[in-house]
C-alpha cells in the first residue's frame, strides 16, 4: 500500500435513502470516513454502484444527503467540476473517432483539444490509446472503450476519479498496470474504487466500505474492516496429511472459511474455536502442528462476509 496520507477527502452521509421504486437501494443512516483511495465492496447488488451514481447526482436521493469535501480545506467536492467517473460499462461515441471524442474531453475540460497531446499524453501512452485513436467507437471492444475511458478520466485531471469495476476483464498484467497508474497519480488525485478484486482493493485503498443490502456494515481502514467482518485467521503449518485435516475442519467448523495454501491451511471466522480445531488435530494424529493467529486478509474477510450473508439467507 503506498497511498498519499497527505491527500485526502472526506465523505459525509446523514439519514441517507435511495429507492428504486419500492425498493430500499440505499439506507445509510450516517456515515463519515477520509480517505485517499477508497473503495466500496459488497454483494452483488448491495449497492455499490449507487452508492457511486448518488454521489455522482446521476440518482436522486428519496431522504437525507451525501457530501463530499477536500480534508484539507473542508471546501465541497462538486460532481461537475471536480470528478471524473468510469462507469462498469464505458462506451465512446460510435460514429466519431476515438481521436474526435478524446478532444471532445479536452476542450470541455481544458479549453484546448489538443491538450492530450501535451500533458495529457502521458495518460495516451500509459493506456496505450495511441494505437486506437483513428477508430470509431463502434469498431472498439469492451476493453478498448474501458481504456479510452480511463485515459479521457485522467486527461480531465479531476479532484476525484470515480471507478466502477475497473479491473472487470482485465488479466493480471493489465490489472497491474492499472493499479500502478492510480498509485502513481494519488499524490494529486483521490479515488473512490468499486470493486470485486479483493486483492487489488488491498494494495490500493487506505479505507474500505463494505455494503450489504444497502447498509453499510464495516467502513474504516483495511485492518479494521478485517476485523469486524471475521476476527482473526488461525494459521496451520507443520501438517503431516493437509488433505485429510482440510476435510475435517472443513466438517468441525462449517460456519468458519477454511482454505488453504501449498501445505498451509487458513481459519477465518468469529466461531473460529482453537481449542476445537486443537481436538480435531489431535484425533487425526497431527500433533506437531504449529498453530499461529493473524490478520485475515482482506479476500479472506470478504469471502467469510459473503459467506455468513448466504448461509443466513439460506437459512431463512
Amino acid at each position: 500500500m503506498n497511498y498519499n496520507t497527505d491527500n485526502k477527502f472526506s465523505i459525509r452521509a446523514e439519514r441517507l435513502t435511495v429507492n428504486y421504486d419500492k425498493l430500499v437501494a440505499l439506507d445509510i443512516p450516517e456515515l463519515e470516513t477520509s480517505g485517499n483511495c477508497v473503495a466500496i465492496v459488497g454483494h452483488n447488488g448491495a449497492g455499490k454502484s449507487t452508492l457511486i451514481k448518488t454521489i455522482l447526482n446521476l440518482l436522486p436521493t428519496n431522504s437525507g444527503k451525501i457530501q463530499l469535501f477536500d480534508s484539507s480545506t473542508d471546501t465541497a467536492l462538486l460532481a461537475e467540476r471536480d470528478m471524473a467517473f468510469c462507469p462498469e460499462t464505458g462506451a465512446v461515441f460510435a460514429d466519431i473517432s476515438v481521436e474526435s471524442y478524446v478532444k471532445f474531453w479536452c476542450r470541455i475540460k481544458h479549453g484546448d483539444s489538443r491538450y492530450y497531446r501535451k500533458a495529457g499524453s502521458k495518460y495516451i501512452e500509459l493506456l496505450e490509446i495511441a494505437p486506437l485513436l483513428g477508430k470509431l467507437g463502434r469498431e472498439l471492444s469492451k476493453g478498448q472503450c474501458r481504456r479510452v475511458q480511463t485515459a479521457i478520466g485522467f486527461i480531465t485531471q479531476p479532484r476525484l476519479f470515480l471507478f466502477d469495476e475497473p479491473f472487470d476483464g482485465l488479466d493480471v498484467l493489465k490489472t497491474n498496470e492499472l493499479a500502478h497508474i492510480i498509485l502513481a497519480e494519488s499524490d494529486q488525485m483521490n479515488f473512490i474504487i468499486s470493486s470485486h478484486r479483493m486483492d487489488v482493493i488491498e494494495r490500493l485503498a487506505d479505507i474500505v466500505i463494505v455494503l450489504k443490502h444497502g447498509l453499510v456494515v464495516a467502513a474504516g481502514s483495511v485492518e479494521e474492516v478485517c476485523s469486524k467482518l471475521s476476527g482473526n485467521s488461525t494459521i496451520l503449518s507443520n501438517l503431516r496429511n493437509r488433505v485429510a485435516v482440510l476435510a475435517a475442519l472443513k466438517k468441525k467448523l462449517p460456519d468458519n472459511l477454511i482454505n488453504h495454501l501449498g501445505e498451509i491451511i487458513s481459519i477465518t471466522g468469529h466461531s473460529n474455536d482453537e481449542k476445537e480445531v486443537r481436538t480435531a488435530l489431535e484425533q487425526l494424529g497431527e500433533t506437531e502442528v504449529s498453530i499461529s493467529n493473524t490478520r485475515p486478509s482482506l479476500t479472506d474477510a470478504v469471502n467469510y462476509h459473503l459467506k455468513s450473508l448466504n448461509m443466513a439467507e439460506a437459512a431463512q
